[in-house]
């Protein structure tokens, strides 16, 4: 009677634990049990899948099954392919060799190539990888420079070659067929800035506010180092050594070795490091932290550098606008600071120029840096 008893009790147990739930898409169910939370397809024949699982407890694991489990259910309502389909691929390489594969690591990073990832499974998502063609990427290409973003698609195309090539290994497919393609032609817009424009900026912040004097400094701070603005954002005040101001390049591939940025202290860096010390009431770890005391994400610096920037070409030019703000002569982005340094180390003839640009490849200094429209040599005799 034991025995029986207590297994009655085990079954009551079990059932009290694991529980249904509807997900708000037809024939999808959530189940949670002791260990694992469930999404599955319940079809109409009263057979059912499991389309994703979880760890109970597991807060982002369980929305990305979830996540997973809803674009799975909504395909096989419409009679798509689902199993094995493109869409899956691209959620194998994304959960199993993007976190390795990738350096960068960050929230910015990661909602970039999600980004990526989302305009792909639009267009791809439903077919089945063997049925991938390279007519299929001339198609992608077209509709996505259709829609205003040709040099976008050619980076997402270029995502989808790389997955693609993981799929050859894995065997869902036996050849890559976007090797080799004609990207989308793009018009670099270059954005060509002087000296002046930082220097009025940086001296007009020092009047305002904390917050735009902190930017201001961090323009002209950008400008002395010749640092990218993904070194800047973020710099920590342990870069501030005895022997100059020191930075690990941010910009390299994966499996590439470190290399550390310095640059010797000059009387005009060693006061806009003080003033940018002093654009905060306490003692903070990143030099240009945000209110509260963070290093700023990058859609958070880009916000509040727009509102800087409108206040300042406004105090020059009453009748510029949000909208007009971009195009003014004046305006000029963080990003477009570097290559105004490095311009002005080429035409000045340093000899650590290339050492200040910290290129792995002399090339693309002059390629992607050198802003100078008058190049200046002796003649021959």
């Amino acid at each position: 009677m034991m025995i029986t008893k207590n297994k009655s009790s085990q079954k009551f147990q079990t059932s009290v634990l694991s529980r249904k739930e509807r997900t708000g898409i037809d024939r999808l169910y959530k189940r949670t049990g002791v260990k694992k939370v469930s999404f599955y397809y319940q079809y109409a024949d009263g057979s059912s899948e499991t389309l994703a699982t979880a760890e109970v407890g597991n807060r982002q694991e369980i929305a990305e099954a979830e996540r997973t489990a809803k674009r799975k259910a909504l395909d096989i309502n419409e009679g798509q392919i689902i199993s094995g389909s493109v869409a899956d691929m691209i959620e194998r390489f994304k959960k199993d060799i993007a976190p390795t594969h990738y350096r960068d690591q960050s929230k910015d990073g990661l909602a970039v190539r999600q980004g990526a990832y989302d305009n792909l499974v639009r267009f791809f998502g439903k077919m089945s990888p063997a049925s991938l063609k390279t007519v299929h990427g001339y198609q992608f290409l077209d509709a996505r420079a259709k829609a205003g973003a040709p040099a976008k698609a050619n980076k997402e195309l270029s995502l989808l070659s790389t997955i693609c090539h993981y799929a050859v290994r894995w065997g869902v497919i036996e050849a890559n067929p976007f090797v080799g393609m004609m990207q989308n032609k793009t018009e670099k817009d270059v954005r060509t800035i002087s000296r002046s424009q930082i220097l009025r900026f940086y001296l007009w912040s020092l009047k305002q506010h904390q917050t735009f004097r902190n930017l201001g400094c961090a323009a002209m701070f950008t400008y002395l180092t010749g640092f990218r603005a993904a070194e800047v954002r973020p710099f920590h005040v342990s870069g501030l050594t005895a022997d100059g101001v020191k930075v690990i390049n941010a910009k390299r591939k994966k499996g590439e070795q470190e290399i550390v940025k310095v640059r010797e202290w000059s009387t005009r860096l060693r006061v806009v490091v003080a003033r940018a010390k002093q654009t905060h009431q306490v003692d903070r770890l990143y030099l240009f932290a945000n209110r509260l005391g963070s290093p700023y994400s990058r859609s958070g610096w880009g916000s509040v550098w727009q509102d800087a920037m409108l206040a300042w070409v406004k105090s020059n030019d009453s009748a510029v606008d949000a909208k007009t703000l971009i195009d003014h002569p004046l305006y000029f982005s963080l990003l477009d600071v570097r290559p105004a340094a490095i311009t002005t180390k080429l035409r000045q003839r340093s000899s650590d120029a290339y050492d200040f640009a910290a290129h792995a490849n002399p090339s693309t200094t002059h390629k992607n840096y050198d802003r100078r429209k008058e190049k200046k040599a002796k003649a021959t005799e």
